[in-house]
């Protein structure tokens, strides 16, 4: 679960993995093109990236009445 201040929270669930070869190539640079400064950090001793592909996502905002809730399911 991620969260902000106040009631505010994002649920999400799915599945992880660790692209190669090409396929890891083409995530990076969807990434850096989001992330430029990742390109710095790309070398860092451990660094890993994962993508990760949601089943279901739950955003919720219990600051507001009545409260907001959006759920997206996925494939």
């Amino acid at each position: 679960m991620v969260g902000w201040e106040g009631e505010k929270t994002v649920q999400f669930e799915g599945e992880a993995f660790l692209p190669v070869g090409e396929e890891r190539t083409r995530y990076k640079n969807v990434y850096f093109r989001a992330w430029p400064d990742g390109v710095s950090r790309q070398n860092w001793p451990g660094l890993v990236h994962f993508v990760v592909r949601p089943r279901w996502i739950r955003y919720s905002d219990f600051d507001v009445q009545p409260s907001l809730i959006e759920e997206m399911l996925f494939g």
